[in-house]
């Protein structure tokens, strides 16, 4: 061999796509992830091309591995989905028979059913609202709230954590715990009303400002009821607490968030009731789930199951000027995440012996609702009873080298997945933000409702959350390499037949 050759042959060997060949992992979670967050995919909204571009590429992946369709030939679980635009809706509100001007209120239809929804809510007063285990406080027990509209007041006896709209003391979290007690609604005084529909609207007042824009999606299979634990939320201002409840109560806005502070914990009945019309026209349409089965190869354990999820929906896009990216490609939230299970799934077709079956279950309408997942809880394909685990990953693409294992109600899976961690490396923390009961907005609520453990995998939220600038080259994938074998590691033990891992549910998780 010649020298010149020999040069040539090394140049071939030490090029930098020799070095991307020793990790092929690497290389299928970057093409995956590549396809999934493609302009050309659309945002992949629910419902939308995109998105059903992306369930049949997700489906032949799946083929490819050596998983079998779950629903006879197919592996597409379709459903109906409805939805509106905030244009397209009219709200007319009446409190005690005064009706409401339109500047006087911002309605957040979260999961509403517009055909099925009462439009007559008797109101309960129940102070700041708030249920919290973990500070001693449940200002809704013993309530009367089944199907009532619950008014709460902005604030909590301590001082709220961060600039988020999430968290047990805030709009969102308020209203999850509301649902759980069996309200229909949530009527949420703030002094920061004013600032909602402006530019210096920050935290909870800038998410109402952007939930108010967006288009709403529900199920009508579930005949009004909410397709999550989150449900709808009326704003108001501190000026119609004055006007109209205060008379009633005895006490402005002012006098009863000094009478909170002085510990007064009050439940009362109003007497009053709001009633909401809503006059909308819901444009029909079709979503799918995509789910794949690997049977197990133990007669005595196979009717056992693993489950994987991930959601492989985003927000879609929109029209913008020329220049703007109007697309959100959502490369961490969840093309990172579904990249990952199809990875995971491929090391499980590789096994020599599966004690337990696994189902990969891809869920649509996650960032609508948890649409998805609430069609197939309605619809399950394996018995809830017989789940050993459900491990969700959503948004992994930005590791520093650490991933959140957030094990609500199971410290045995949260400890077995630190153990495998420790032995790659990684560190495995618990949930770094308890106050937002992720457990709620995530797909693994409807298992987690029907008692099944389960763990969610998640590296953390950043300023790309939910904005067009979530983009590939953000993406960390030698990070989420390593993130996936101990995902992998974890999967592959219940699979083999590690024992079912305890459940007890959380204090705080009430579901309806």
């Amino acid at each position: 061999m010649s020298i010149t050759r020999l040069i040539w042959v090394s140049v071939i060997l030490l090029w930098p796509w020799g070095v991307r060949a020793q990790n092929p992992a690497q290389a299928r979670l970057e093409a995956d992830i590549r396809f999934l967050a493609d302009d050309l995919l659309e945002g992949r909204g629910t419902p939308s091309r995109g998105l059903d571009i992306a369930a049949l590429y997700l489906a032949g992946q799946l083929r490819s591995a050596g998983w079998a369709p779950a629903l006879g030939d197919s592996y597409l679980q379709s459903y109906a989905v409805h939805e509106f635009s905030p244009g397209d809706a009219a709200y007319e509100i009446s409190i005690g028979g005064r009706s409401l001007a339109t500047e006087d209120f911002v309605f957040l239809p979260f999961g509403i059913d517009p055909g099925r929804t009462p439009k007559s809510h008797p109101l309960v007063f129940t102070g700041w609202g708030l249920t919290a285990p973990e500070q001693g406080r449940d200002d809704l027990r013993g309530a009367p709230l089944e199907g009532a509209a619950n008014l709460v007041l902005h604030g909590a006896p301590w001082e709220p954590a961060g600039d988020t709209p999430f968290g047990y003391d805030r709009a969102v979290g308020k209203s999850i715990a509301s649902v759980g007690a069996g309200a229909s609604l949530l009527v949420y005084v703030t002094p920061d009303f004013d600032t909602i529909r402006t530019r210096q609207a920050a935290g909870e007042a800038a998410f109402a400002r952007e939930m108010e824009n967006v288009a709403y999606a529900y199920l009508p299979d579930l005949n009004g009821r909410p397709s999550m634990g989150l449900g709808p939320i009326l704003l108001l201002p501190t000026r119609i607490f004055d006007s109209v409840f205060a008379p009633i109560l005895e006490g402005s806005y002012t006098d009863w968030q000094e009478r909170l502070k002085g510990g007064q914990t009050p439940q009362r009945t109003l007497g009053i009731e709001l009633v909401l019309r809503i006059d909308v026209q819901a444009r029909p349409s079709r979503a799918s789930n995509v789910l794949a089965v690997l049977p197990g190869t133990d007669p005595a354990s196979k009717d056992g199951w693993v489950v994987l999820t991930a959601h492989y929906d985003h927000l879609g896009s929109q029209p913008v000027p020329a220049g703007r990216d109007g697309v959100w490609n959502g490369a961490d939230d969840n093309a990172s995440g579904t990249a990952a299970v199809l990875e995971i799934a491929r090391r499980l077709a590789a096994l020599p012996q599966r004690a337990r079956s696994a189902l990969v279950f891809l869920t649509s309408g996650e960032d609508r609702g948890l649409l998805g997942s609430a069609h197939y809880s309605e619809n399950p394909l394996v018995p809830f009873a017989r789940v050993a685990v459900n491990i969700n990953v959503d948004m992994v693409g930005r590791s520093d080298g650490g991933v959140q294992g957030i094990a609500p109600g199971s410290s045995a899976l949260f400890e077995r997945a630190r153990q495998i961690g420790s032995l790659h490396q990684i560190q495995v923390v618990p949930d770094q933000q308890p106050s937002w009961r992720i457990l709620y907005l995530v797909d693994s609520y409807h298992f987690a409702r029907f008692e099944v453990p389960v763990i969610e995998f998640f590296t953390g939220l950043h300023p790309d959350y939910h904005q067009p600038s979530d983009e590939v080259d953000k993406i960390q994938f030698t990070e989420l390499a390593r993130l996936v074998d101990v995902i992998a590691e974890l999967a592959s033990g219940f699979v083999q037949g590690e024992p079912r891992p305890g459940f007890e549910r959380p204090a705080w998780f009430t579901t309806p």
